[in-house]
């Protein structure tokens, strides 16, 4: 097993066996036709980066029938709301430029569609995509990555936001979507993204949080370290409730942005957890035992 970010060689610390993709529901008649693979996870140890090791094909998952749609969920939609003006009061100005990467069905953008922001979603899904412009909410049905930003030169290094929200963690190739990011960005701008958050994971023993889609599952730490790689740095993060507890990070380009103390504060708790060392990912592992062993 490699590590995505780093190529270095780790080895797997724990195996689920073989699992289907979590979200195929298919019909009966279609079931000689599932995919299998070995779900099996790996800890870098030199970036602190919970990563699976082996994952569905991306452009599979995100086909004609994708199945999720966030306004299903008026939680969801709530949340989503307060995420937009969080955005907005902190880090837009009039006439900013704004990217959601991966948009879905246009839940979080639709709050700036009555303001002067110049925003663009990226949705890969056709079927969500076109729910989106259903929703005259303004969406590209394609994956985030350098190609396929090549016709908007307008956003190049003029975007003030890019934002995600428990999509970062679905996508394997990171460097790219960070270098695409690095293309796209003003020079204060800032890329801001919400994941299901690895010390919650491990606290209530989560481990459904585990499956084809979730590549990553990210600390702090792990962020930190990461960007720092590519001349960005974490300059915030807040906690936040959604998905069993999540953590939003804020990425800035190096020496632009004040850091806030968040970001020291919460390094601090996580190396007291040993988050940044494997030794929580075995311990996590025996933990995971258990309710197999009583069920």
């Amino acid at each position: 097993m490699k590590c995505k970010i780093t190529n270095e060689e780790i080895k797997p610390f724990m195996s689920f066996g073989k699992m289907p993709p979590a979200n195929g529901f298919l019909e009966k008649k279609y079931f000689k036709n599932e995919t299998f693979y070995d779900m099996e996870v790996g800890f870098s140890e030199k970036i602190s980066l919970f990563q699976l090791n082996k994952f569905s094909n991306p452009k599979i998952i995100h086909s004609v029938n994708y199945p999720f749609y966030t306004a299903s969920s008026e939680y969801m939609k709530i949340h989503f709301k307060k995420y937009a003006n969080w955005v907005q009061k902190e880090y837009l100005k009039s006439h900013s430029k704004l990217i959601e990467v991966g948009s879905n069905d246009g839940t979080f953008l639709k709050n700036f569609t009555k303001t002067n922001i110049d925003y663009l979603g990226f949705e890969p899904s056709k079927t969500v995509a076109n729910q989106a412009a259903k929703n005259n909410v303004k969406t590209l049905n394609a994956f985030f990555n350098d190609t396929n930003i090549q016709n908007l030169k307008k956003f190049y290094n003029k975007t003030d936001v890019i934002c995600a929200a428990n999509v970062i963690a679905h996508i394997p190739n990171l460097k790219n979507l960070i270098h695409t990011v690095e293309k796209l960005l003003s020079l204060k701008g800032v890329f801001i993204f919400e994941e299901p958050y690895l010390g919650s994971m491990f606290s209530k023993t989560s481990y459904d949080q585990i499956y084809d889609e979730h590549i990553f599952m990210f600390s702090i730490i792990s962020v930190k370290k990461i960007f720092d790689l590519f001349d960005f740095e974490l300059i915030d993060v807040l906690w936040q409730k959604t998905h069993g507890g999540s953590m939003r990070y804020v990425i800035g380009r190096k020496n632009k942005h004040k850091i806030n103390d968040r970001v020291h504060k919460g390094i601090i708790k996580e190396k007291n957890r040993k988050l940044d060392d494997i030794v929580s990912c075995l311990e996590f592992k025996k933990i995971v035992k258990i309710p197999k062993q009583k069920l």
